[in-house]
């Protein structure tokens, strides 16, 4: 199960465009800044996708987090914005592990990070695909086998 992960967008289309029509995926979580990005995509995509809006989004509506499973694992989706994490990520982690989650996935760093927690909490944040902290633009994948062992990947869109 290949499950494409991306985060702040901010209106670059070019490549928004490019993953969701280059990349091989079951699924897709937007975690938000610039939902209205991913609507333009959203038809091909109908039930393939899991979306959370951003701190940029505005009034919209869709949840600012989302609990998912995906092949047995519970994914927490958050923009990050409502946890501070670009103060530090204990909050994220202690709502992940009051969730219960397998997985959380967040953005609005702008900074790709992945890691795997003591607990066994697996963490990606994408990056960017549209304003990257480090320049470059970035998406992440979250990889299920067949035996549900997860692997985390993050990509620089060229």
């Amino acid at each position: 199960m290949n499950i494409l992960v991306i985060s702040d967008s901010h209106k670059n289309l070019s490549n928004l465009k490019r993953v969701l029509t280059e990349i091989d995926y079951d699924y897709v979580l937007f975690l938000g800044d610039y939902v209205a990005d991913i609507m333009q995509f959203i038809k091909p995509l109908k039930d393939k996708i899991f979306i959370v809006k951003g701190n940029g989004d505005g009034d919209i509506n869709f949840d600012d987090d989302l609990l998912i499973e995906i092949s047995g694992k519970k994914i927490f989706m958050t923009h990050g914005h409502k946890y501070g994490v670009k103060m530090g990520m204990n909050k994220l982690f202690q709502k992940a592990d009051e969730l219960k989650a397998d997985i959380a996935v967040f953005g609005h760093t702008h900074i790709a990070f992945q890691t795997q927690l003591e607990n066994g909490l697996i963490v990606l944040n994408p990056g960017s695909l549209g304003k990257g902290m480090l320049k470059n633009n970035t998406f992440g994948m979250l990889i299920i086998d067949d035996k549900g062992l997860v692997t985390t990947k993050i990509y620089q869109v060229y």
